[in-house]
């Protein structure tokens, strides 16, 4: 099907008009005028009517109401096509506007037919040319949207692998769309003796499987809820799984618990494992994943408390009441029983609380009165159960960032294994305690708001330069991943939601001078792409930067 190339013609002159009009139809079959109006205004409400349909822009330049050349400057604010001026004025410096207003061409009247059908000609084989180009990026672009699930996965993965150098990362966010984020970790419980005698192709061929039952119940789950999903293979034995909404009003922490009872009622049924999830709370910013990530290995360390093939939520263990049985209570325990495990809950509670607010006189007591409680149980295995419960609740307070402090829990958990005295048991658990304040303690020693201060100066002074989390960072001598968490703490936005605002604030106030091209505000605000410059005003504003202009 052959594309007509749609023309308008502008002039004042009816007679003129359909001279033209007659020009360009005697061109071929390809060429179509689509109208022919009297002044540029009517041109313009003509654009804004067919949303900028046109091809070819064909107009005098002296019209009344609007001009040829006021015309051209005005359309190409929000419309592409190729314009092109016809005048009675031989006059040099006409010339020289049409050039700087984008005209491709100048012809002077009368109009000479044989130039006339040489430069539409000329004109035909570069508008081919441009729709060639642009049938080619937007097919780029449609491959890029194929693989931006693949994209965003890898970057997920890389994410929450260990030894991540995130800020190499730059404002990968951007990737994803804004909401609220939910991430959920499925960790093999405790392998069949069997298992043993597996070879190494076995366990890729497992592995694979695993990975491809998560992804099908995943899959099914956004088909079903609307919502979004990514899973990846976090390691041979753990998998993770991220799920988010950009409707704040969603239930996401339901959503998670559904899936993740798919996800291990799915392995239970299909493979010889079973698998644990833990689900840590909502965040509705990405740069928090790896804090996310921290609580998700942190509750699973509940698994040696409670046992396997198990669901743990963030929001179920953060409160908990201490009613939850261990493995070896019954449930026909004894009111006194069931009165002192409430008290132990309550206790361990309380612990959490005078540990999270650094009240160090307040934290020893509890922890000598919660011992005392556990040592009128008499039963070893309570003991135990309930001392490896309060650290793992008092290890989920670290608030260091380190690599590695989730996953130190469950050794932390075997060092109560190796004591052989209640006293002992809690001189350790103390000596956590201790440290757990101490850090608190250091962060909040640096935790005034100077740092966030200087990096706002900083980025106000940089709005036109490289403003890379890192290089922010840098100026406060922080560490990149904690920075993005604090800044979001002091501040109630992401260190990108600030860059952006600022900068597009100050294009806001250079788009008040009409002098400045769209060109120099975009560079001026730190973007090289004035398209992209313009997608984030239009969000940013609800206009793009040229209607915020005419409306100013």
């Amino acid at each position: 099907m052959m594309h007509k190339i749609r023309t308008v013609i502008v002039d004042d002159e009816a007679r003129i008009r359909r001279g033209i009009e007659r020009l360009v139809l005697s061109c071929g079959e390809e060429w179509e005028v689509v109208a022919t109006l009297s002044d540029g205004k009517e041109a313009l409400d003509y654009l804004h009517g067919s949303q900028g349909a046109v091809d070819l822009l064909i107009t005098d330049v002296k019209m009344p109401v609007m001009d040829g050349l006021t015309l051209i400057k005005e359309a190409k604010r929000h419309y592409s096509f190729y314009p092109m001026l016809i005048s009675g004025y031989d006059d040099f410096e006409y010339l020289q506007t049409a050039l700087r207003e984008g005209a491709v061409d100048y012809m002077l009247k009368p109009v000479d037919r044989e130039q006339f059908r040489e430069r539409l000609s000329e004109l035909r084989g570069k508008m081919l040319q441009g729709r060639n180009d642009s049938r080619r990026r937007e097919e780029t672009e449609r491959q890029a949207e194929k693989l931006k699930p693949a994209r965003q996965t890898q970057t997920l993965s890389y994410i929450t692998s260990a030894g991540i150098d995130i800020e190499r990362l730059g404002y990968w966010v951007e990737e994803f769309p804004r909401g609220q984020y939910l991430l959920l970790y499925a960790s093999l419980d405790t392998l069949p003796v069997k298992s043993r005698g597996y070879t190494t192709k076995d366990w890729e061929a497992y592995t694979f499987a695993l990975e491809n039952i998560i992804a099908e119940v995943v899959g099914n789950h956004e088909r079903q809820t609307g919502l979004l999903g990514w899973s990846w293979r976090g390691g041979n034995t753990d998998f993770w799984i991220l799920i988010g909404s950009g409707n704040r009003d969603v239930d996401l922490e339901q959503a998670g618990a559904a899936l993740s009872e798919q996800v291990r009622l799915s392995i239970h049924t299909y493979m010889p494992f079973t698998v644990s999830v833990s689900i840590a709370k909502p965040i509705e910013d990405l740069y928090l994943l790896p804090d996310a990530r921290r609580t998700a290995l942190a509750l699973m360390h509940y698994r040696l408390v409670e046992g396997s093939n198990r669901v743990f939520r963030a929001a179920e263990h953060e409160a908990a009441s201490g009613t939850e049985a261990s493995s070896g209570a019954g449930a026909g325990a004894a009111g006194s029983a069931s009165r002192a495990e409430g008290e132990l809950g309550q206790l361990a509670q309380r612990i959490r609380q005078a540990v999270a607010s650094v009240s160090e006189d307040e934290a020893e007591s509890l922890l000598r009165q919660y011992f005392a409680e556990l040592e009128r149980s008499g039963s070893p295995t309570v003991i135990r159960s309930k001392a490896q419960n309060l650290l793992i609740q008092i290890l989920a307070l670290d608030r260091s960032g380190t690599e590695g402090a989730a996953e130190s829990v469950e050794a932390a958990s075997r060092s109560l294994d190796q004591v052989g005295q209640l006293s002992e048991m809690r001189a350790e658990l103390g000596r956590r305690m201790s440290a757990i304040m101490d850090g608190i303690k250091e962060a909040r020693r640096e935790g005034s708001r100077k740092p966030v201060e200087q990096a706002k100066a900083f980025i106000r002074e940089n709005l036109g330069g490289d403003l890379s989390i890192k290089r922010i960072a840098d100026q406060v001598y922080m560490n990149p991943t904690y920075f993005c968490e604090y800044f979001k703490l002091q501040t109630g936005e992401t260190v990108l939601d600030h860059v952006t605002r600022q900068r597009m604030e100050k294009a806001r106030e250079l788009l008040a001078d009409p002098v400045t091209k769209l060109q120099g505000i975009s560079v001026a605000v730190g973007y090289q792409d004035v398209k992209y410059f313009s997608k984030l005003f239009k969000a940013w504003a609800g206009v793009s930067p040229s209607k915020y202009r005419e409306q100013g």
